[in-house]
């Protein structure tokens, strides 16, 4: 069972799996980049349940529409491919140790153990990934993301009875980051910050040297003030804990509709990630302006290519 953060090449197709839905999208990589498809589709009734972590468990019947359109619009060509699912499935957070093993498998385990003394709250079985954070004093730290065990596996096999094989498997902020990061970072030059704040969830990560430096994931809240809270306290733990040398750009992917986060938060005037940072195709703003998710969708694709 993989949670990859980005996993080797993947074909064009992606699915994002929302709470209410899925959305189908067939990335273009020829220039200019874009979404050449794009579907969003209802779960039927009765096709997805609870699970003991709050987090659904889909059936083949959830997605089995989704996949047969798409194989449509793929001209009956579709096997494999992408699925990235909300960031409020998943916990993601640096965890910090005085060493760690030079065994990839020693590494994995004093993560999962590290994890359930943290989160004493979490009783189910998880996921975990991790990926090494750049030091901060002597210690070391792993970036460690973690979703139920078992809505993770209800996704892999709902595809895999409609006769596709999902390939990567990822949690939308971790899409944004790493997908579109090669060319943010080319962009600010320096350290430049993510904020995605979506239905469940608020993400702020800051990347240095193309590596996450930090990353602060909380539950969302209905108060914007308490996003500008949340940026500001990690921008004071970045700059006194991290010694950061200062952010050169921050880019925001807003997926909640209302007000919207206070510019004065900020020590550069935010961006929003759109398709002129990428050199895309225009109209794939117009597509996630209907379905915010698409961009993690196209990050997802986009940043193997």
């Amino acid at each position: 069972m993989k949670l990859p953060f980005l996993g080797p090449v993947v074909p064009p197709h992606v699915f994002c799996v929302q709470a209410e839905g899925v959305t189908y999208a067939q990335v273009r990589l020829t220039p200019p980049a874009g979404i050449a498809q794009s579907r969003f589709f209802q779960f039927p009734a009765g096709t997805i349940g609870p699970t003991p972590a709050g987090t659904p468990r889909l059936t083949r019947e959830a997605v089995a529409e989704s996949v047969e359109a798409a194989r449509r619009l793929a001209g009956g060509r579709l096997t494999r491919a992408s699925v990235v699912f909300p960031d409020a499935w998943a916990r993601i957070l640096p965890i910090e140790f005085d060493s760690l093993p030079d065994s990839a498998d020693a590494v994995s385990s004093m993560a999962s153990w590290k994890l359930k003394k943290l989160l004493p709250g979490v009783t189910v079985e998880m996921a975990v990934v991790h990926r090494e954070m750049p030091p901060a004093g002597e210690g070391r730290r792993l970036l460690v993301a973690a979703a139920p065990a078992e809505t993770l596996r209800s996704i892999e096999t709902a595809f895999e009875a409609t006769g596709v094989r999902v390939g990567s498997l990822v949690p939308e902020s971790l899409a944004l980051f790493e997908g579109l990061g090669p060319q943010l970072d080319q962009r600010a030059r320096g350290d430049w910050a993510l904020v995605h704040r979506s239905h469940g969830a608020f993400v702020f990560a800051i990347s240095s040297k193309g590596r996450p430096a930090f990353f602060r994931q909380r539950p969302a809240s209905e108060e914007a003030a308490d996003h500008d809270q949340e940026i500001r306290l990690s921008l004071s733990y970045y700059a006194e804990k991290l010694k950061g040398p200062g952010l050169s750009a921050v880019y925001v992917h807003d997926s909640v509709a209302g007000p919207g986060l206070a510019e004065a938060s900020f020590p550069v005037p935010p961006v929003p990630l759109s398709s002129r940072l990428f050199d895309a195709d225009a109209a794939l703003d117009e597509r996630v302006a209907a379905r915010p998710e698409l961009l993690a969708g196209f990050a997802a694709v986009y940043g193997r290519a």
